[in-house]
């Protein structure tokens, strides 16, 4: 099938040392060699001196490497704010993720949960994206911007950040699972979907008509998590609604696409490595990608 690297993220930020230790080398017995770090591993690198270099040790000696991260995202981190300590924290993170390893930077738009109208929110964002799309370009990486479930970055929001920072450092990563929520079906109403997404459009979600349709050609990475079509459950593949053998025929076709990312909730589920690398196995095929 493709001959794309995958990598998985976890919670790494919540272990201690000796556990990270343990649950990297769980991940390596089972051959998922590639990581990725999440939004709170991000974080919890701006916050603690040393933590890249801990990081850096336990995969060393794991025998895995880091090829892909999550840019912090929560309150206090969105590339929207008009606070401008936001971008320069976003700067500085993107030398520790060069340090790491890391080919792609996954960062989101910002959220529209203050209010504020969609044209102030946007520009704030667009000058987030040139500062860190020209620093990563430096660095060699590529910045990829996501889409969720906000109005700040439906398809159309994100192709028009495509054609103002058009570059080989900056494209999209595609969320399977947020376009399985944001994507219309016959029959598929507003009422349909969990409070919280409803709330972000103030009552009335505006579904797409085909999400990965429309962002195909600037598909860099890809986040691979499943849902049941009205919550953003972060299920391994296979567990709700998405038909994952169009997804993954549609994905072969993506001219830049360089790497998947396993972004399924691990350790909100309680879900093993072993577990893991059976369901990418099935997914992907045996010996198909670098798992």
């Amino acid at each position: 099938m493709m001959n794309i690297p995958v990598s998985h993220f976890h919670s790494w930020e919540r272990f201690s040392e000796s556990e990270l230790a343990a649950m990297l080398g769980e991940f390596a017995e089972y051959g998922l060699r590639l990581i990725s770090l999440n939004s709170g591993t991000c974080a919890r690198l701006s916050e603690e001196a040393g933590y890249r270099a801990q990081l850096q040790r336990e995969c060393r000696s794991a025998g895995m490497a880091v090829l892909n991260c999550h840019a912090p995202h929560m309150p206090g981190w969105e590339l929207n704010s008009p606070d401008g300590a936001v971008l320069k924290r976003h700067l500085r993170l993107l030398d520790s993720y060069a340090e790491l390893g890391c080919e792609t930077v996954t960062v989101h738009a910002g959220t529209n949960d203050g209010g504020e109208p969609l044209t102030v929110l946007r520009e704030r964002t667009a000058r987030s994206l040139e500062a860190l799309i020209r620093r990563a370009e430096t660095l060699g990486m590529v910045i990829v911007l996501e889409n969720t479930i906000f109005p700040t970055d439906t398809p159309a929001e994100l192709l028009g950040y495509l054609k103002r920072f058009r570059c080989d450092a900056f494209g999209i990563c595609f969320d399977a699972g947020h376009a399985n929520l944001m994507d219309g079906t016959p029959g598929k109403r507003s009422a349909d979907m969990i409070e919280w997404i409803r709330r972000r459009w103030n009552g009335e979600v505006r579904f797409e008509a085909d999400t990965l349709g429309r962002l195909l050609p600037d598909v860099v990475s890809c986040h691979l998590h499943d849902n049941d079509g009205r919550d953003d459950r972060h299920w391994l593949p296979g567990e709700g609604a998405i038909d994952w053998r169009r997804l993954l025929a549609r994905l072969e076709r993506a001219p830049r696409l360089r790497s998947l990312q396993n972004e399924s909730e691990h350790f909100k589920y309680g879900i093993a490595p072993r577990r893991i690398a059976d369901c990418f196995e099935k997914l992907l095929e045996k010996n198909a990608v670098a798992v």
